[in-house]
């Protein structure tokens, strides 16, 4: 499979499809990966946590965040196009993929794990994570510019799949400092979509990532 070898040996440019029927194709194959891998890594976690072997991760919402988590637009659409500008668009590096990257990372982080409010409202300190998002940014911005800080394409998509599903570690109770021990285990099937989402980022674009990433979370939501 073409993903595997991505996989084992990840490049910034990768030859298309040379048929819509093969993109199709492989957009279904893609799906099935995700949804399948992403399953057998919950049941073994539920399976472990079950049994006592880690620690008990599910967190409570609030009613805004549950009617936010159960809205279709929310999950198929807005999350999806938010998360990849987030961890996917400087997956090819520029200035300008750079400083979006940067600017939604911590707009998301700061939101979500210090202001803990939603990444989508600006009632609550939005002129401060503003402030904070855009300042960060443009400090990011100058570092990559003055190469201080250089990471080999391998790296940096390796990088970007581990940090995305580990920030994902918000959606769990977070609060019990146990979980973040086994947190590579609790996250593996956003990290698992990490690598998905990264190899069709660089094959189908920054618009193939969020569609497919709508797909994902999309489509069990409407079915479940």
């Amino acid at each position: 499979m073409n993903i595997i070898k991505f996989i084992r040996n990840p490049k910034e440019k990768i030859e298309k499809d040379q048929s819509i029927f093969q993109m199709i194709l492989e957009f279904i194959v893609l799906f099935f990966l995700c949804i399948g891998l992403g399953a057998i890594a919950l049941f073994l976690t539920e399976l472990l946590r079950n049994s006592g072997l880690i620690p008990q991760y599910v967190r409570e919402y609030d009613e805004t965040t549950k009617a936010i988590r159960s809205n279709i637009l929310f999950v198929a659409i807005l999350f999806p196009i938010m998360e990849e500008l987030a961890f996917r668009l400087y997956l090819l590096r520029s200035n300008l993929n750079i400083f979006i990257s940067s600017l939604f990372i911590t707009h998301m982080i700061s939101s979500a794990f210090i202001f803990q409010t939603s990444s989508f409202s600006l009632e609550e300190y939005g002129v401060l994570r503003t402030v904070i998002s855009f300042s960060t940014a443009f400090l990011v911005l100058l570092i990559y510019r003055s190469k201080t800080i250089s990471l080999g394409f391998k790296s940096l998509y390796f990088a970007s799949a581990f940090f995305f599903g580990l920030v994902h570690i918000y959606n769990y109770d977070y609060t019990n400092f146990q979980i973040f021990i086994f947190a590579i285990l609790i996250c593996t099937p956003q990290i698992i979509g990490g690598f998905i989402f990264g190899y069709t980022r660089i094959k189908y674009g920054i618009v193939g990532a969020i569609i497919l990433h709508g797909l994902v979370n999309g489509v069990p939501q409407m079915i479940l």
